[in-house]
């Protein structure tokens, strides 16, 4: 693939002229000060692409060409000019060397007016001069904070879904849930035509778009969705947006019907629709052959974007415990029932207001089943648990996510945002232990309300005040009935969980530009309210409660202060929390309070070596007070077997964290190069005391000062070699994790976790008919406590697929080889997926053949170990199927 590397030439300015632009300037303003002032603003764009046209200069002239106003654009291309009302017969006028130039004559009203709109669409400049400006289009172009990705230029016709083509290009990662990152950095929001219509959960979007309608993508750093806050708040976010294809996607979507042998079926229909005042995007997806295609996970215990985003304001469901293996795609582990319904809505219903609507519904039926051997390395004695879970999950979500945006002027912004989410989760299930048959019925209710203000004020051009507000409300009621069907005198017992999270969160900020930098304050209140409420009726063990009535309340005045320097090749974050706590704790009529002064301060210095490379590293303290699910002194069952509990001991947990590294991000030459080191140390943290018997394992917590501590070594480097047409992708990470716990009452253990990641991938992209792909993982796992045996495991992966497109035919061959132990290699096995696919001639209708599983593969052994046991855990996977679809493009 070829690259050009782009410079620009040196811009020399002479004095003389430099002194007479500034007495214009100092003339402008003393005259400004006399009369009253009107202002003109507007944007300045890209006439073919629409992209914003950044520091072009914009001059208001009068009759005689004199130059009354000027200033420049900022990165949105937004320009805003003020001029006295004495000017007659102005002209507004742009200059920037990479576009030819446009003068407009302003119409007389806009002498009258106080606030003139006028818009720029300019015309690419086709210049010769050497190392100024480039006309010919490349794969990859970065101006500022936006790489600019032109995706014909990575598109080999396989890709059916946008998330296919984001996996192939340089400098983006995907994660299982869809989570992306830019250059390592969290990617928040995916943007359509510079619009948010999915908001967080934008995997909406990225499974189910088909990528035809995209014409360009863009990574935007330093993202601000609230546009007065640009260049004036400093933002580690990152936005994609996706430039769509003009004239071809006012309406469009597809229509995927397939059906196999064996009752397989799937169906899946999208239609995205948009105007210059309206976008929406709806969808249906129903199947029953483990395409999840939403955001909401149930099968390995994973969050939804939102979630994640939402993790301190969310309380904790104890009935959704049971954990499986992730080192499986989710397609092959068990088999599900799934429907997957989403309306997404984006209206201006003016120049001033905006209106946004997300309704979801998200249903499934899960059948799992796992088992698991157990063999516990213990002092008195090695002890041997048999576990099987045999169950079926039923989740049902209903989400309804809303925004307004008002803007009562140019230098004004209010904005509602809210969410209802509503989830009910029922799981049943026939488990083991050893020789115990249980028959468990598990059921929670969560319903989650945020609701969040926010009003901007532009006080300056460079200064902008804010006043926040959160709301949020989490209630989740948890069932869970047991029952011992192996005896014969058993008889049901239960146990009854509430689990509340209240939070009220006000701010006033204000936020500044400076000469060289930016820095914001923001002086609030929070009050952070929990409640867990429970009961049972199981036998009493170790004299621990069989109720809770737990309590936190946490009120807390705070000050946050952002501080950001950039001179020459250094830039420094530095950031300081203070907080002054009233902390209330109940824990079954046991009453604590206290009252703390809590610092969190955070420092970050960036040296930039050139354009591409950067030294970096980062020093942070944080420190959070004890969780509920930590806290509570009664005692708690999750399943047949494992049971919670706490020691109540109050001290704040702290975190010193310290990480450095070397970054390159050069995508003219398409390389990606981070190497980096971190530390981290914990002095007060949850000391794990597990009591373990043949019928129950018990997990005390309590907070002591353990000063526990993680160390991380890592290399991410992507290369696109051209003489060979294939890019290398090589991930490493060495970790070394130091804790300690309890087992059985023996002395406090000293545990030591190691860890070894290696992963190196190889694509090929030959302009030939065949490709190749393969990618290698390698992980190794030991752990070791002083005075005890140590434990280890070693596991190897290999994923090798196969494209062969000729015309309107492809077809694809994958294989994914898995050894989980490689010290036995009893366990491997071997994934075949195939597919074929073929393209009528008008490019309107597909045919698919898909098989999974081609070798019919039924179980997957893996081993895991830990510091006290070894455990072989088996899972049954999907069984062999064919389906065969038609694709409708509408």
């Amino acid at each position: 693939m070829p690259t050009t590397n782009l410079k620009l030439s040196k811009i020399v300015i002479n004095p003389t002229y430099f002194k007479i632009i500034l007495a214009m300037v100092l003339f402008s303003c003393s005259f400004n000060s006399v009369f009253s002032q009107n202002t003109i603003s507007g944007t300045v764009i890209d006439s073919e692409t629409k992209e914003p046209i950044a520091f072009a200069s914009v001059f208001l002239r009068d009759s005689d060409d004199t130059i009354l106003s000027f200033n420049t654009t900022n990165t949105d291309g937004y320009y805003s000019i003020e001029f006295i009302d004495t000017a007659k017969n102005s002209t507004i006028e742009t200059s920037i060397i990479s576009h030819i130039s446009k003068k407009i004559k302003l119409p007389k009203e806009s002498d009258s007016h106080k606030n003139y709109i006028q818009n720029f669409e300019l015309d690419l400049r086709v210049s010769d001069l050497e190392e100024v400006f480039i006309a010919t289009k490349k794969p990859i172009i970065v101006k500022n904070d936006t790489t600019f990705y032109r995706p014909n230029s990575f598109k080999d016709g396989t890709e059916r879904v946008l998330e296919d083509l984001l996996k192939k290009l340089p400098g983006l990662t995907i994660a299982e849930n869809g989570s992306i990152k830019f250059k390592g950095k969290q990617v928040t929001r995916v943007l359509l035509d510079n619009d948010n219509l999915f908001d967080v959960n934008y995997t909406i979007g990225t499974k189910n778009i088909n990528p035809e309608i995209i014409q360009e993508i863009q990574a935007i750093e330093g993202y601000q969705e609230n546009a007065l806050l640009k260049d004036v708040k400093h933002s580690e976010d990152v936005a994609l947006n996706l430039t769509l294809k003009k004239g071809e996607t006012d309406v469009s979507g597809d229509l995927d019907l397939g059906l196999g042998i064996d009752n397989v079926y799937s169906l899946n229909g999208n239609a995205l629709s948009v105007s210059k005042k309206i976008k929406g995007f709806a969808l249906v997806n129903y199947n029953n052959v483990n395409k999840n295609m939403s955001p909401y996970r149930f099968d390995a215990n994973t969050f939804d974007l939102s979630k994640i985003e939402e993790s301190k304001q969310r309380a904790h469901n104890f009935t959704d415990a049971t954990a499986f293996s992730a080192s499986l795609p989710s397609k092959y582990t068990g088999s599900s029932n799934t429907f997957f319904g989403s309306l997404n809505a984006l209206n201006k219903l003016s120049d001033k207001i905006a209106l946004r609507l997300n309704l979801n519904h998200f249903r499934d039926k899960l059948r799992l089943n796992n088992a698991t051997k157990t063999l516990y390395n213990l002092d008195e004695s090695d002890l041997t648990i048999s576990n099987t879970y045999d169950l079926e999950k039923k989740p049902i979500v209903n989400v309804l996510d809303y925004e307004l945006k008002v803007k009562p002027s140019l230098k004004s912004a209010l904005n509602f945002k809210g969410k209802i989410d509503y989830t009910t989760l029922a799981i049943d299930a026939l488990s083991t232990n050893n020789n115990s048959l249980f028959k468990e019925d598990k059921n929670s209710k969560d319903l989650f309300i945020k609701q969040q203000i926010e009003f901007t004020k532009k006080v300056t051009t460079e200064s902008v005040f804010q006043v926040t507000g959160d709301f949020s409300k989490n209630d989740i009621p948890q069932y869970l009935n047991f029952n011992n069907i192996t005896s014969i005198n058993s008889t049901i017992t239960a146990q009854d969980i509430r689990v509340k999270h209240q939070t009220i969160d006000v701010a006033s900020k204000f936020l500044s530009k400076l000469k060289n930098g930016n820095y914001a304050i923001a002086l609030g209140y929070y009050n952070h309210n929990n409640a867990l409420t429970s009961t049972n009726s199981f036998d009493t063990i170790s004299n621990l409660y069989n109720r809770n009535t737990t309590t936190i309340e946490d009120n807390s005045v705070y000050l946050d202060v952002e501080y950001v320097f950039k001179k020459n090749r250094w830039q420094f974050i530095l950031e300081n929390e203070l907080l002054v706590s009233a902390i209330k704790i109940d824990n079954n009529a046991a009453l604590f309070k206290t009252h703390k002064i809590i610092n969190n301060p955070s420092a970050t210095v960036n040296f930039s070596l050139s354009n591409a490379a950067v030294l970096y590293a980062k020093h942070s303290i944080v420190n959070k007070l004890p969780e509920l699910n930590k806290i509570f002194s009664g005692r708690i069952k999750t399943d047949n077997r494992n049971l919670l509990s706490n020691q109540f001991n109050f001290n704040l947990i702290q975190n010193k964290n310290t990480s450095f590294g070397y970054r390159i991000n050069d995508f003219y030459n398409l390389f990606q190069f981070n190497s980096y080191f971190n530390y981290s140390k914990v002095d007060y943290d949850y000391l794990n005391t597990l009591f373990i018997d043949d019928v129950n394992t018990l997990n005390i917590s309590e907070l002591q000062k353990l000063d526990n501590n993680n160390y991380r070594l890592g290399i991410d480097t992507e290369k696109y070699i051209d003489f060979i047409k294939s890019t290398l992708d090589l991930k490493t990470a060495y970790t070394i994790n130091n804790y300690k716990n309890i087992i059985n009452n023996t002395e406090i253990r000293e545990n030591k976790n190691k860890s070894l990641n290696l992963q190196l991938e190889v694509r090929t992209g030959f302009k030939k008919d065949l490709n190749f792909a393969n990618k290698v993982i390698f992980q190794n796992n030991s752990f070791s406590s002083k005075g005890y045996n140590s434990n280890q495991f070693t596991t190897f992966q290999n994923h090798f697929s196969v494209k062969y497109i000729k015309n309107r035919f492809y077809f694809t061959v994958d294989g994914k080889y898995f050894d989980p132990n490689l010290k036995t290699r009893n366990n491997s096995i071997t994934f075949i997926d195939a597919a074929f696919n073929y393209q009528q001639k008008n490019e309107k209708i597909d045919y698919s053949l898909q098989v999974n599983n081609l070798l019919n593969k039924r179980e997957f052994v893996e081993l895991n170990s830990s510091d006290y046991s070894s455990t072989l855990q088996s899972q049954k996977l999907l069984e062999r199927y064919f389906l065969f679809s038609v694709r409708f493009k509408l």
